[in-house]
């Protein structure tokens, strides 16, 4: 009911962005339809909750046989690890105290051996052929692990190596010959050519959507590309099935020899040296501040919402990312720097627009509970701005000024309202 149904954005969220996240829910007991009676909660039937998340998790089960009840945790549970996406879990209220046995963890699915060499000789003979061979490492290379093992592959390949939108982020920290982002007309001309002249174009782990690739001044061949996504290997009209992506990343490296091919990486410039003056702030000035910020202190992982602060966060040097790239949904930020604190005990930083903080700003109340110390941006033009863009002569995009630095205090934190470079630059230093 109420409970789960709030959550729905997110968990549609994390199956756009494949993100592996396991929803445990209440439900009606099993004989309760015979009462007549509507039960609080309900919306439409008693199945409602359960078919809603059928379109947003991958797998799904209800626990209402303790007999069966461990096979079908370790199932679903298997299938959120093998997917990277969410799992539902529902357990009707009248079941709760029924014994049942430990849950074993179900078998990794088998690979064929032949198929795995079979796509990994066609995809070495591609790229060998290739003029122009680059690698775009996509989200989930995270979402498995692999960024070691993709860098040293792009290393030993020789390949030049670039991020998607979506993918910002990965390969922050890892000795990778990372050229930037593809973000087609939006990012650096030279970087785009590169990406969209590829002849022997290497996706890992990429979504191909709209926030990837609609803004490709030049239309890519995805026929001549090899993409490696959901657990198959496609390249022009020919399709591997049943083939992980970290099953080929292993296989590739067991291929290549360790010797690497040299490749000149000419990295992308980011913005520094803050000029500290009474000049206003725009989005860039905050890229340029946070720039100065890490050269100082060392790199802070990042939450970021959508709109302008995502966009300013496309000139901030190489770091960990979490933003919804592809999904798109604001009031993201803030909860998700709360999630980076709570699983990686790293301070993290976020930037969040005005109209999305009124969402779930309020969430940086929990921080004083549990020792939580984030860095908030909040991007205040007082506006939703994104849909001024597309109707500028309606007042509703006019949100007021809310005086969200003055509510810091009462949610156990620390504010401090900027309107120039240099209060902007004091502010992030103390």
């Amino acid at each position: 009911g109420a409970g789960a149904l709030n959550m729905v954005n997110a968990v549609a969220a994390a199956y756009a962005e494949k993100s592996p996240v396991v929803v445990l829910s209440g439900g009606p007991g099993k004989g309760e339809a015979r009462s007549g009676l509507l039960l609080h909660h309900q919306a439409k039937s008693l199945d409602s909750q359960y078919r809603i998340f059928e379109e947003i998790t991958c797998d799904r089960t209800r626990l209402d046989d303790a007999a069966r009840a461990p096979g079908e945790i370790a199932r679903v549970l298997a299938s959120a690890l093998r997917h990277s996406q969410p799992v539902y879990i529902e357990l009707p209220r009248d079941m709760v105290r029924a014994p049942c046995e430990p849950v074993a963890p179900e078998a990794p699915a088998p690979i064929d051996e032949d198929a795995l060499a079979a796509c990994v000789d066609e995809l070495l003979a591609r790229l060998a052929a290739a003029n122009s061979p680059v690698l775009m490492a996509g989200i989930e290379v995270r979402r498995y692990g692999l960024e070691a093992k993709v860098a040293e592959l792009s290393r030993r390949l020789g390949l030049p190596v670039v991020t998607s939108f979506m993918g910002r982020g990965l390969l922050a920290d890892a000795d990778a010959p990372l050229v930037g982002t593809y973000m087609g007309v939006a990012g650096e001309p030279g970087l785009s050519r590169l990406v969209e002249a590829s002849d022997g174009l290497l996706l890992l782990g990429e979504i191909v959507c709209d926030t990837n690739f609609a803004v490709s001044e030049r239309k890519i061949d995805l026929r001549r590309a090899i993409r490696a996504l959901d657990g198959q290997v496609t390249m022009g009209y020919h399709v591997y099935p049943d083939v992980p992506l970290a099953a080929l990343v292993d296989r590739l490296l067991a291929r290549v020899p360790a010797t690497a091919r040299h490749f000149d990486v000419h990295r992308t410039a980011f913005p520094r040296g803050l000029a500290a003056d009474d000049a206003p702030i725009a989005p860039n000035d905050i890229a340029t501040a946070i720039n100065d910020l890490m050269a100082a202190h060392g790199k802070m992982p990042i939450a970021s919402d959508i709109g302008d602060c995502l966009f300013t966060a496309m000139d901030v040097e190489h770091t960990a990312l979490v933003a919804p790239g592809y999904y798109a949904t604001m009031g993201f930020g803030v909860p998700a720097g709360l999630g980076v604190q709570a699983a990686t005990g790293q301070r993290p930083l976020v930037l969040v627009g005005d109209g999305a903080f009124q969402m779930t700003g309020w969430e940086l109340g929990n921080c004083a509970r549990y020792g939580w110390d984030p860095i908030v941006i909040v991007f205040n033009n007082a506006s939703w701005e994104m849909l001024r863009t597309f109707q500028p002569e309606s007042s509703f995009n006019d949100l007021g000024d809310w005086k969200f630095a003055e509510t810091a205090s009462a949610l156990g934190g620390d504010g401090v309202r900027v309107r120039t470079r240099g209060e902007l630059a004091a502010a992030l230093a103390r």
